[in-house]
């Protein structure tokens, strides 16, 4: 797999979890700074990508980017927040993973 397409894709992702920390912190947009600044990383994230699908299939692209945003924003919820994960979210944790590597390495 291309490496800058990876980049592009840890970018992404990256900026997606800031974006649902603001998200968060935006307490349903009543904040308008957090909230605002969440929309501009999300338009960036889906920047990266769609030139990241340039340069590899869209259905891994997009696995990749939403299943790393889903798992690391749990993670950091669970860290942050203290957000209880029950072992059947766990379970689906390690299934998003599982999901995205299986998909990723047929390619």
């Amino acid at each position: 797999m291309n490496p800058a397409a990876i980049l592009l894709i840890l970018g992404a992702v990256t900026l997606d979890i800031l974006a649902n920390v603001l998200l968060k912190r935006s307490d349903g947009f009543r904040h308008r700074r957090p909230g605002l600044a969440a929309i501009a990383l999300i338009l960036l994230a889906f920047t990266l990508l769609g030139v990241a699908v340039q340069h590899m299939p869209v259905a891994v692209a997009y696995a990749a980017w939403g299943g790393l945003g889903i798992v690391t924003t749990a993670l950091l919820s669970r860290r942050i927040d203290g957000t209880h994960l029950t072992p059947t979210a766990w379970a689906g944790l390690t299934l998003i993973v599982g999901s995205v590597v299986v998909l990723s390495s047929g390619h």
